[in-house]
């Protein structure tokens, strides 16, 4: 079972993490969800999830594990993102959400996630 995890060098942790890609990172928003990416020097892809406006703490909750999940299957999403050239990483991730944000399902987030992503030339 602990292959199928998520590692904690995967994940931003600290406070000034999320900072740092806030203040330096470039934005794409929609209607409840914005992804904020920036280079790192790390050589790997990084993940945040900030859940906001969400009073309950089971959506939260069931919000940031459906963003991990989806994060595990596709760990090279910030790179293609951002637009990254074919096996380039590094890249730091914020997943910001609010209330608006309600996906179905780890299906109906992919197809939203993956809308994002620039089209193959």
């Amino acid at each position: 079972m602990r292959q199928y995890s998520l590692p904690k060098v995967s994940l931003l942790t600290k406070s000034w993490q999320y900072n740092h890609v806030y203040k330096q990172g470039k934005r794409i928003r929609a209607k409840g969800v914005t992804f904020v990416y920036t280079p790192n020097t790390r050589g790997h892809n990084r993940l945040g999830i900030s859940v906001s406006g969400m009073k309950s703490a089971v959506k939260r909750n069931r919000i940031k594990r459906l963003v991990r999940e989806f994060y595990r299957f596709h760990p090279m999403f910030p790179s293609a993102l951002a637009g990254a050239k074919e096996n380039q990483t590094g890249f730091d991730l914020v997943v910001a959400t609010n209330n608006r944000f309600v996906p179905k399902g780890l299906g109906h987030l992919k197809t939203i996630f993956l809308s994002f992503l620039p089209p193959l030339a």
